[in-house]
């Protein structure tokens, strides 16, 4: 019988390459179940037995793709007890250029941000951050960010009208302050203030963040300006303590 001139017997490298295949989109579904918060901080996987299953390969293939896991930081290997996926610890850099999308895609997350509340208020207490009189308008805006199903951060922020009186729809439409600023006009602003601190979180602050009121909460008061160097937001942010370390860097 003749042989097909076009056929050949699969060589080391393309047996490796297969290999390396397989493993890197057993990777791939793993980190997106983490990602997307469908395998909970804390969680241990089923055994190698069973995953291997899932996937029909064998237990080495499916270690490769746990120890590519392991080495980004997803999951975690404990001697004698199993894999389980790390508790959420987000690194949140304070830079000039500070931004929740950023700060995450960094670390290979992402984040929602959910609109709570709006409201068009006097100025008040906002007055000084914003360059404005107390009397002055300001839309006043609440906000939650969640990582993979979990709430991390709760935010108020106030923004000087009229340029701003709309920013409500803006971050509703967009999940994103800076796409709101953007649509507004402002292209590009930076952090002028930052002041940390840290204190035990309201009830209703709690409960918006789904933690216990007995565990601190950290506190970012910031200043943001546009290219002029006028404030465009003032706000706070609470961050839940046992999932955001914040970072003192400068910009790359």
């Amino acid at each position: 019988m003749l042989k097909d001139e076009n056929s050949r017997t699969p060589s080391t490298n393309d047996l490796a390459d297969a290999g390396r295949a397989r493993w890197q989109a057993i990777a791939s579904q793993l980190r997106a179940d983490i990602l997307a918060g469908r395998v909970a901080p804390g969680q241990r996987l089923p055994n190698e037995q069973t995953l291997a299953e899932r996937f029909g390969v064998n237990r080495h293939t499916l270690r490769q793709a746990v120890q590519a896991l392991v080495r980004e930081g997803h999951l975690n290997v404990r001697q004698g007890c199993g894999t389980f996926v790390r508790e959420l610890v987000l690194d949140y850099a304070l830079r000039r250029r500070t931004r929740l999308t950023e700060n995450l895609a960094r670390v290979g997350e992402t984040a929602g941000r959910e609109l709570l509340s709006q409201a068009l208020m006097a100025a008040g207490d906002w007055a000084a951050a914003l360059n404005v009189g107390a009397r002055a308008k300001v839309a006043v805006i609440e906000t939650r960010a969640s990582v993979r199903g979990r709430q991390v951060s709760l935010s108020t922020a106030a923004f000087p009208c009229p340029r701003f009186a709309t920013i409500g729809a803006q971050v509703s439409r967009h999940g994103s302050i800076t796409k709101a600023l953007a649509e507004l006009g402002v292209v590009d602003y930076t952090r002028a203030r930052s002041v940390v601190s840290t204190r035990l979180p309201t009830q209703a602050e709690a409960d918006a963040l789904s933690r216990p009121a007995t565990q601190p909460v950290l506190v970012v008061q910031y200043v943001n300006v546009d290219r002029d160097g006028t404030p465009v937001e003032a706000g706070n942010t609470l961050f839940a303590a046992d999932a955001v370390q914040l970072v003192v860097e400068p910009d790359a």
